[in-house]
């Protein structure tokens, strides 16, 4: 079966007012934590702080992953040890956020096509990169699936369910005359998504 971006419109045009806002404006309000570790700690790099947030992110609530980054940019910027501080995510990906604190580039280091978008969107990229994790996967599936039943997604695939997002946008904005970018799609629709079937999840 060919999968279109249909789904994507029907989660979207479930959005209730307070979802619809959330989700517009959730990349956003990351930019604006990102900007604020960077103007607290790293002389005002927004890129190097949304870089540390994006390394910590995978499998990590929102609220945590924003307190491990500010924990390790914290330590790192006041000299301290970073081995020290404990984040809630893979050993490997708190490896990747101090390199980067180090100085290696962000695009480098930030593993995998959802990490790499992630960071993009943070920094406002939005008309380019879709965050495509196990909700989008879900919501452009057209069911949910368990995010620990959620297959490897593959370049090729994560490329289609990207396109379909932008497509989707297309579609809202003409419907509404809104100009609404693919990553605000994606992130109305994962609040959506998140209050029907994991409320709480990240």
């Amino acid at each position: 079966m060919d999968f279109t971006y249909s789904n994507i419109l029907a989660v979207f045009f479930r959005a209730n007012a307070v979802e619809l806002n959330e989700g517009l404006c959730w990349y956003e309000q990351a930019a604006s934590i990102a900007r604020r570790l960077g103007n607290q700690y790293l002389n005002g790099d927004t890129y190097l702080a949304a870089a540390v947030i994006a390394a910590l992110s995978p499998n990590n609530r929102w609220s945590r992953n924003v307190a491990d980054a500010e924990a390790l940019i914290k330590v790192f910027a006041a000299g301290g040890s970073c081995d020290a501080v404990k984040v809630s995510t893979f050993g490997k990906n708190k490896g990747k956020a101090i390199a980067i604190l180090k100085g290696a580039l962000p695009l480098d280091v930030l593993g995998g096509l959802k990490v790499r978008a992630f960071y993009q969107c943070i920094l406002g990229h939005k008309n380019e990169a879709v965050c495509v994790d196990g909700h989008a996967y879900s919501i452009w599936l057209g069911h949910r699936v368990a995010t620990s039943a959620t297959p490897k997604i593959s370049e090729k695939l994560y490329k289609k369910i990207s396109e379909d997002y932008r497509v989707a946008a297309q579609q809202i904005n003409l419907i509404t005359g809104e100009n609404y970018s693919p990553a605000q799609v994606q992130a109305v629709t994962w609040v959506v998504w998140r209050n029907l079937f994991s409320r709480g999840a990240k």
